[in-house]
């Protein structure tokens, strides 16, 4: 009799479904209005509906993805086009010729072909990583010929650069071949961050030492390796449909 009396006090949200109480009017999830049959109520959540509607109807809204994608490397032209022209003229005026806005449009451009090789090659992993991985490094060739070749760009970036890219590639591949679940996300996540850290102190360590030498890294693989060989194993156990609530005896 409680559950039912407890029931009849509950109504439903039409559009996301979410359990709500009799005196609301409005869903605290979606927002969307939830009021009684009566005609004044009916008539506002026709209006409501429509002006919805016509928000959705917006010509941004009727875009596919790939006509977003080239719209906004066409702002992002645009904008970033519009900041090399306004640093370059400010360092004319103040300067009398070009000095640091070398710099700035030197960044501006790497950015500017990063965002190309995301706008076209988003679904083409392969292409993706090697254009941006070509167009940062450049950056960091270009950073070493501007400060008189202090060689830390091709010696020490360029490798740190390539680590980085290595390891995301792989994620995402592992991740694309075993399913975006939850666990495999956060397992393959926390190995990702290990081998980086083993990367970025083996590459630091023979650029100032001349020796390959790891310390703190070793601390976060062995931090690491525990907890992703349990997630490993309680993701194998979900495949074989193991009862998790039996084998951990809750």
């Amino acid at each position: 009799m409680t559950n039912l009396s407890k029931n009849n006090k509950m109504k439903i949200c039409p559009n996301c479904g979410v359990e709500l109480d009799k005196s609301m009017n409005f869903c605290p999830l979606c927002g969307e209005a939830v009021m009684d049959g009566n005609n004044e109520n009916i008539e506002y959540i026709r209006l409501r509906k429509q002006k919805q509607n016509e928000v959705l109807s917006n010509p941004y809204q009727k875009l596919s993805s790939k006509q977003k994608r080239k719209l906004f490397w066409e702002i992002s032209a645009i904008v970033l086009v519009s900041g090399i022209i306004i640093t370059l003229m400010i360092d004319l005026i103040q300067g009398g010729g070009v000095s640091w806005s070398k710099y700035s449009m030197m960044v501006i451009a790497v950015l500017f072909a990063n965002i190309s090789v995301f706008c076209f090659w988003l679904k083409r992993i392969n292409l993706l990583i090697i254009g941006s991985l070509f167009s940062t490094s450049l950056l960091f060739i270009l950073l070493d010929i501007f400060n008189h070749n202090i060689g830390w760009g091709i010696e020490l970036g360029i490798p740190l650069l390539f680590f980085v890219y290595l390891i995301v590639y792989t994620l995402l591949l592992l991740i694309r071949r075993t399913g975006e679940r939850e666990l495999n996300l956060l397992t393959y996540s926390l190995i990702a961050t290990g081998l980086l850290c083993v990367c970025i102190e083996g590459v630091i360590s023979l650029y100032i030492n001349h020796v390959f030498k790891l310390h703190w890294s070793l601390i976060v693989i062995a931090c690491i390796v525990p907890v992703s060989s349990l997630l490993l194993y309680i993701q194998y156990r979900l495949k074989k449909g193991t009862d998790l609530k039996r084998f951990f005896h809750i």
